[in-house]
């Protein structure tokens, strides 16, 4: 019996296994066989292995669930992934942190206790070309240098700052040619003689850290490449990184913890699948066909020669062939391997098509054979790597179809469709190059629908309106080539490649998907106990608030709420986020009012809405200050994702999660232009000089109000080019920074003076701008010049240098934001777009004194209303605020914390935003009678983004509410607003939304 169950637990091994592919292929589902009933002790026998098998079973799923959780799921095949470097050597993962390495032959050993690496910098090297238009000599790259080396370098480019002390390092060369490495301090190089050939990596290594450099090729600088540069330090990690660097080729990586090692002596041997395809390819019964596609034999190829000449004619098929026929089409293994082929040749023919929602049609294909016509199986799946044909997720039509096999030598294909009786016209989206169509006739051309990043030609998908004139619509088509489509690393998930002209399998690495574990029953709820998720499905309630993306859209959505809980080790959790169901509903109707079509909201209906338009998103975030609960998060402009349209949404997220429909407006971003938060940031702005007052009086004494001609006194003393009079800044310059509506600043100061509150509340960009020259040390306090292209090579790096990203860091800018609130394993298994982890909010590299005071006025970043909200309510409480949204987990509720005092002074802030609502940019939008109470407690900032050419913008409010502003509102609360693609203000458009969200707590009160 034990022997039974250890065979059953090797083929579970090998089921699991191959479940890891992207997706399964169906299979034909078996009627069930009639069972012969065995004697009675055989039953008691066979009862009993099945609860001892159910019994390993539920404690094999529950030590899997403790294992993500942990996030100690095994990597790859450990040592043994070293073999093809350092097969046989032995070697001692150290239990402290440090860096050590053993040379063995030509091959180096790089162990990195202890360490985690920083983020990756990407080095566009055409930037450090002298000259651009003649590629050439490269102008040296530093890294690892502190502010002090860098200030007294004439003009450097990129140069890296290190926020501790580190070996300086010195990369330059000429384009396309290997780069030269060079070092100050102790440390040693891993890799070939101090270069960095392209497409190469080497590895800068000392006791307490390392440098990675990898050489790339890049699309946006063909002729030198970029630079990839990351840098490890001592942290936390409970696996080091090792390394085994061959003298020539690829490093290969794996991640082991402590202890003793010896990495095999040769590859473990191959697996059945594998053993199957070498057998098969070896005596020719799989093979790449001319036309791109993977050919198996036919499993009756012994009777198809015997009627005449076949393809397969050079095939010994002898008794060992036969085997391996019958092995391939009967055996389990078999239908393994023909699943890849399938798998490899989907991927590379692509002919898809679909009727609007709710269209009928019958379908049939052939594909044309010379002057036959072929029947082809239909497929209702996609290959996930077509969901690149798209910018967005393509509404208002039904699933796909496709050709699910493609004959050998067939091309043309014949789709054939019965339209029901009586249909006046048929719109079909095509994936495929249209040819013919014979009964119906074209309303109008062809419509280009083909915008997504792997698009050639924008009709490689079309839009047919047909007029049928006939009940059969015959239409005959080209496949597109789908080998574009495929994205650089899909490779890594097929066992099934083609190399040098052939196929070839291989095993899937560690970064391959790996079988997915039962997740837990989830109940989920709001904060006040009502229903949201159970039953593997949000509520209805939960689905008219806009919630379904983030609780999970259905079971096993990645990323969702239920998802994440899903994966905590038990067997069932009741759960409560920090959402207000009410607060929600509320600000989902008010974005879909007001942000999307300008509508009127009244708390219960929308009038004179107009119609949404393309692209445009919103966001809104409504939190307490004093708990870090967030109470509402809505978003607004997300393709509609449903049980229909599921799995092509899932596709778009696997592809590109990025602008993935599944996607959240309120808590992530794109980092896209359209994610700037304008004005909103010169909050942090204002932050970020009160932070460099403190060490300089001048500084101080502008941010605190000087007469108009005593502002222009200074500017003019240290030769810089701004007056208050001016429009812009620098008055005469080149590029320049301009005030809303060309307006000078006079007439916006108080009593004859200009600081800091009067530059808050009518947004003044060109006091700003240049202000935020003064504060930056980088400049060194000269009105051209200095050295501002610095780069962080670790967090914090520029924060001495830079007081505005200082202070931006302090507010969470360049922080993944968790939200469960600390009821979840830190290291449990985090992805980048987690419902429960916020998007960090990012400030672009700033390379020119332009680039810096853009971002003085909030443009080149990227925010989400979150953050700004964290920004705006840290203001209110003195401090920077920790978010969470999940409440409560099994009865322990989350652990609020405060995050760390802003330490700077803060009443010349607050009386700027305060301004913003009572007399500057936000007033109109909370004149109603009915928001008094919130007017006379509300502080803000409006901003507005300009994208493309200008005439539209992102537009923003964030402010805070003071305690006790409305009835029942114990504790301060902030809000943020964006609507994207907006012809408005901040003032005019985003700043109603939050009006008529906070004016449900002014008429329901709050709680």
């Amino acid at each position: 019996m034990i022997g039974t169950l250890v065979e059953a637990v090797a083929a579970n091994r090998t089921r699991l296994r191959r479940a890891r592919n992207l997706r399964a292929g169906t299979r034909t589902h078996v009627a069930a066989q009639p069972r012969a009933r065995g004697p009675a002790p055989l039953r008691w026998l066979t009862a009993g292995c099945v609860l001892l098998a159910v019994a390993g079973a539920a404690l094999i799923v529950v030590h899997a669930r403790w294992l993500a959780a942990a996030g100690e799921m095994p990597m790859g095949d450990g040592a043994s992934r070293l073999t093809a470097v350092l097969p046989g050597v032995a070697f001692t993962v150290p239990d402290s942190p440090g860096v050590t390495m053993h040379m063995h032959g030509g091959a180096a050993l790089l162990i990195l206790a202890g360490m985690r690496g920083g983020p990756a910098q990407r080095v566009d090297l055409c930037d450090q070309l002298a000259d651009r238009t003649r590629p050439g000599r490269l102008l040296p790259l530093r890294i690892g240098w502190t502010f002090a080396d860098a200030a007294g370098l004439a003009s450097p480019r990129n140069v890296l700052l290190a926020e501790r002390p580190m070996p300086r390092v010195r990369v330059d060369g000429r384009a396309g040619a290997p780069l030269d490495v060079s070092w100050d301090g102790e440390a040693r190089w891993v890799g070939a003689a101090a270069r960095l050939a392209p497409g190469g990596e080497g590895w800068l290594a000392w006791r307490d850290g390392a440098l990675r450099l990898r050489h790339r090729p890049s699309n946006a600088c063909p002729a030198a490449g970029e630079l990839l540069v990351q840098l490890y330090r001592p942290a936390p990690t409970p696996r080091a990184l090792v390394v085994a660097v061959p003298a020539h080729g690829e490093p290969v990586e794996t991640l082991l913890a402590p202890g003793g090692y010896r990495v095999p002596a040769s590859p473990a041997a191959t697996l059945e699948d594998e053993q199957l395809f070498a057998q098969l390819q070896a005596r020719g019964l799989v093979r790449l066909g001319a036309n791109g596609l993977a050919e198996l034999a036919p499993p009756d190829l012994a009777a198809w020669r015997a009627a005449g000449k076949t393809p397969w004619d050079d095939v010994n098929l002898d008794g060992d062939a036969l085997r391996l026929l019958e092995r391939l089409y009967r055996r389990a293994d078999g239908d393994f391997v023909r699943e890849q082929v399938r798998v490899f040749n989907a991927e590379r023919r692509l002919l898809a098509w679909r009727l609007p929602a709710g269209a009928t049609a019958g379908w049939r294909a052939e594909v044309v054979q010379g002057t036959a016509a072929v029947p082809v199986p239909l497929a209702d799946d996609m290959p996930p790597a077509s969901a690149r044909l798209f910018a967005r997720l393509p509404q208002g039509w039904a699933p796909w179809q496709r050709i699910g096999a493609w004959p050998a030598d067939g091309g043309v294909a014949r789709l054939r469709l019965t339209v029901p009786a009586g249909t006046a016209s048929l719109r079909l989206m095509l994936a495929g190059r249209l040819r013919h169509v014979t009964g119906a006739r074209l309303r109008t051309d062809p419509q280009p629908g083909c915008d997504g990043r792997a698009c050639t030609a924008p009709d490689e998908v079309q839009v047919l309106d047909l007029l049928p004139d006939a009940a059969d619509i015959v239409i005959d088509a080209e496949p597109l080539a789908q080998g574009a489509l495929a994205t650089p690393g899909d490779a890594r998930y097929r066992h099934l490649v083609a190399r040098g002209g052939r196929l070839a399998w291989q095993e899937l690495g560690p970064a391959a998907p790996r079988p997915s574990v039962p997740l837990a029953d989830v109940v989920l709820a709001d904060r006040n106990g009502i229903p949201l998720w159970r039953d593997g499905a949000p509520t209805e309630a939960a689905r008219a608030a806009g919630l379904a993306t983030m609780l999970g859209v259905r079971a096993g959505q990645a990323g969702s709420v239920a998802t994440s809980l899903g994966r905590v080790p038990g067997d069932r959790h009741t759960a409560r986020i920090t959402l207000d169901l009410r607060l929600q509903a509320a600000a989902q109707a008010a974005l879909d009012c007001i942000a999307m079509r300008r509508g009127h909201w009244d708390g219960r209906a929308c009038a004179g809405a107009g119609p949404v338009p393309a692209g445009r998103q919103a966001g809104v975030v409504l939190l307490d200050t004093e708990t870090g609960a967030i109470l509402a998060a809505a978003g607004a402009g997300m393709p509609a994702v449903t049980q229909e349209n599921w799995r092509e949404a899932r596709d778009f997220d696997r592809v590109d999660p990025a602008a993935s429909p599944l996607r959240l407006p309120a808590l992530q971003h794109d980092g896209g232009a359209e994610r700037a938060p304008g004005s909103t940031f010169k909050i942090v702005s204002a932050l970020g000089l009160e932070l460099a007052a403190q060490s300089d009086r001048q500084l101080d004494a502008l941010l605190d109000g000087l007469p108009l001609a005593g502002i222009n006194a200074a500017a003019h003393e240290r030769g810089f080019a701004f007056r208050t009079d001016a429009p812009t800044y620098p008055v005469d310059g080149r590029v320049r920074i301009t005030n809303f509506r060309d307006q000078g600043l006079d007439r916006r100061a108080q009593d004859g003076r200009l600081g800091l509150a009067q530059a808050l509340t009518y947004s003044l960009n060109t006091w700003f701008a240049w202000t935020g020259e003064l504060s930056d040390q980088s400049l060194l306090g000269r009105p051209d010049g200095g050295v501002p292209d610095l780069q962080p090579l670790e967090p914090g790096a520029l924060d001495p240098v830079r007081p505005i990203v200082a202070m931006a860091h302090r507010l969470g800018f360049g922080q993944a934001l968790r939200l469960d609130g600390g009821l979840l394993p830190a290291d449990g298994g985090w992805s980048a777009w987690d419902a429960l982890q916020a998007t960090p909010a990012a400030i672009d590299p700033v390379h020119t004194r332009h680039e810096l005071r853009q971002m003085a006025i909030g443009l080149r970043m990227q925010a989400t209303p979150l953050q700004m909200a964290l920004v705006a309510g840290a203001v209110g409480q003195g401090r920077a605020i920790v978010p969470h949204l999940l409440g409560e987990l099994d009865g322990k509720p989350a652990a609020p914390s405060n995050g760390p005092a802003l330490g700077v002074r803060l009443d010349r802030v607050r009386a700027g935003m305060k301004g913003v609502v009572d007399a500057g940019t936000a007033a109109g939008a909370f004149r109603a009678p009915a928001l008094a109470g919130i007017r006379r407690g509300l502080s803000g900032k409006t901003g507005t983004a300009p994208v493309g050419d200008g005439s539209l913008a992102t537009v923003w409010f964030t402010g805070w509410l003071e305690p006790h502003s409305v009835p029942g509102q114990a504790h301060r609360l902030a809000v943020a607003v964006f609507v994207s693609r907006s012809e408005a203000t901040g003032g005019a458009h985003a700043a109603p939304v939050a009006a008529a969200v906070l004016g449900v707590l002014a008429a329901n009160g709050s709680n």
